[in-house]
């Protein structure tokens, strides 16, 4: 069980994680995200791909600031990988409903490549409906411009990751 506390106050938020990525804090007001101590880069978006909350990672990881991206589509740092890898993740979290896991290459806004570890999941509302996806993105080398080599995204549902 995790225990969520307001990082200005202490006040006790949560006992369990819940789908909720910011929490308010009702003794003080603060908005406490539960993704701000992570070092992976955090992206919420609509089922379009439009951003709609990252957390302070992006800057550091891609050169954008919050600002620059929200409204848009990671395809601003992204838009590496071939055509074909697109239409695979695309039609595994639309039609399939399931996570993805694949390794990606993507631009910083300097222009330098860099190689990453991607994951998007959909978050479903109570009628089961994808309403928002969730990627989380961790950089596997910082300084290495090459690419890695690539194949499909493959379904990251718990039950059965697969790597790409």
């Amino acid at each position: 069980m995790l225990n969520h506390r307001c990082v200005k106050c202490g006040k006790l938020l949560a006992k369990e994680e819940g789908s909720a990525y910011e929490i308010k804090c009702l003794r003080c007001g603060t908005t406490n995200s539960i993704f701000t101590k992570l070092k992976d880069q955090v992206i919420v978006t609509d089922l379009t791909g439009k951003i709609l909350y990252v957390n302070g990672m992006l800057e550091e990881i891609t050169g954008y600031k919050l600002e620059e991206v929200l409204g848009k589509t990671p395809a601003i740092w992204g838009g590496q990988m071939p055509k074909a890898f697109y239409e695979e993740m695309w039609r595994l979290l639309l039609e399939e409903k399931n996570s993805v896991l694949a390794k990606i290459t993507n631009r910083h806004k300097s222009g330098r490549l860099y190689n990453a570890l991607l994951k998007i999941s959909p978050i479903y509302d109570t009628s089961n409906k994808i309403q928002f996806f969730i990627g989380i993105e961790s950089v596997m080398d910082k300084t290495d411009p090459t690419r890695l080599d690539w194949t499909m995204p493959r379904s990251g549902n718990d039950k059965n990751v697969k790597e790409v």
